[in-house]
């Protein structure tokens, strides 16, 4: 029985310390964005500061849309900035 439970703590513990699937979308502009992310079957829609980033769950991929008119296919820890009108750069998992 002790066996068991140190290995059900050890699965616990690597799911807790392995890595998150999450999406940042940074904004590098001067003024507040507006995004929107979508699961398929819901969404959400994020506010993001001038400056600042927000990051979603995206680990079996998701939909952003944003300032820059159209949507980008996101997934697991793929990094978006955006300079509120275009979008500049995608940095993501090849």
């Amino acid at each position: 029985m002790h066996g068991s439970t140190l290995l059900m703590g050890a699965a616990a513990l690597l799911l807790i310390a392995g890595p998150a699937a999450a999406v940042t979308v940074k904004n590098a502009s001067k003024s507040e964005i507006t995004i929107g992310v979508d699961w398929g079957s819901k969404e959400k829609v994020e506010t993001i500061p001038a400056g600042k980033s927000v990051t979603v769950d995206c680990k079996d991929g998701c939909g952003i849309s944003g300032p820059w008119s159209f949507s980008w296919k996101a997934s697991g820890d793929d990094e978006i900035t955006t300079d509120g009108t275009s979008l500049v750069t995608n940095m993501g998992k090849e």
